[in-house]
């Protein structure tokens, strides 16, 4: 790849292209810090019925205020901010809470179902095979 020219296209594409190896030959992604200053510069989203304020931290669905724990609002301000990218749990838990965790976390999975069941988004926050998270915003503003 040429690193160049690599600075021009989309940066979540190009932090994932980035790895390191460890001496035990394991692959470490670097795409965290990246995907963190690729995110998004928005401070008022609107999507659907939703309205959400990120400077605020607060959520409103047709009008009405929705009230989300901490840990709930931190994973889709991550995902607003990433919106149309598959995250993992992994950068989930990193991005959303800062753990540095590796392996597999259900903690995710239960948030995810709970910000799905307050927000309505069942079909908008997709489940992505072997990968983890997306929340889908194409074809639907």
């Amino acid at each position: 790849m040429d690193t160049a020219n690599q600075k021009e296209g989309c940066p979540v594409a190009n932090a994932i292209a980035l790895q390191e190896f460890t001496s035990g030959g394991e692959r470490k992604p670097r795409a965290y810090p990246l995907l963190r200053r690729a995110s998004r510069k928005v401070t008022d989203f609107r999507f659907k019925d939703l309205h959400i304020d990120l400077r605020a931290h607060r959520v409103w669905r047709n009008e009405e205020e929705v009230v989300l724990t901490p840990r709930e609002y931190a994973l889709l301000e991550t995902l607003v901010r990433n919106r149309n990218i598959a995250l993992t749990r992994s950068q989930l838990l990193t991005n959303a809470w800062g753990y540095d965790y590796i392996g597999e976390s259900r903690t995710v999975d239960v948030h995810i179902n709970r910000v799905r069941r307050k927000l309505g988004l069942q079909h908008e926050i997709q489940t992505v095979f072997k990968v983890g998270y997306r929340l889908n915003t194409l074809g639907t503003l």
